[in-house]
């Protein structure tokens, strides 16, 4: 599927040499600012080489890490559910040297953030084990193929650990999304927006 962009004109041609025009003043506003012209460009993934999409998506990342979306170069769901709950509810994400939680509320509330995203009819329903009990309630982000939310919902730590055993071999519980665990009446939902990824 491709993709329209809008991007500096000096990009889209492949040069960044705009000086020239912009001596003559031909790209200049009134207070002599050179001017940055922008064309639409057609992004297509199809056309692009494996090394050229890898680039691509370093670049990406890179990007993302600058803004502070994603702090590593794993894969980024995680963190960008942790960036996603932590406007929602105004909190600060926990830092690497802790563990147990990964956003605490202005109130003190830790909250273990854990993702999914549905890629296909049979996507995947588990998530990443929990190995810690330092956390009072868990937040379940779900994402679409292209990263949009399309669920959250809400789980106390004593309901987490009434419907999900310890398993040994991960030390840890493993939460299933199923129907069965939405109905629930412990489990809420909540509405997340992902709009803070459209800055």
């Amino acid at each position: 599927m491709s993709t329209t962009l809008q991007l500096p004109s000096y990009i889209a041609s492949g040069s960044l040499h705009r000086a020239n025009e912009g001596r003559r003043g031909r790209n200049r506003d009134p207070a002599g600012t050179p001017r940055v012209m922008l064309r639409a460009v057609t992004y297509d993934p199809l056309t692009r080489s494996t090394r050229e999409l890898l680039a691509d998506f370093a670049a990406i990342m890179r990007t993302l890490r600058d803004r502070g979306i994603v702090r590593t170069n794993n894969n980024p769901i995680g963190d960008i559910a942790e960036a996603i709950v932590a406007e929602h509810y105004g909190g600060e994400r926990g830092s690497f040297s802790q563990s147990g939680w990964d956003v605490r509320l202005p109130d003190g509330e830790r909250l273990q953030v854990k993702a999914l995203r549905r890629t296909g009819a049979r996507g995947r329903r588990n998530l990443s084990p929990i190995r810690d009990s330092d956390y009072d309630a868990v937040i379940v982000v779900i994402f679409d193929e292209d990263f949009r939310v399309t669920e959250g919902l809400r789980i106390e730590r004593a309901t987490v650990e009434t419907l999900y055993r310890h398993r040994t071999h991960v030390n840890g519980r493993i939460i299933t999304v199923t129907d069965k665990l939405r109905a629930h009446p412990d489990v809420r939902r909540i509405e997340l927006s992902d709009g803070a990824l459209d800055a």
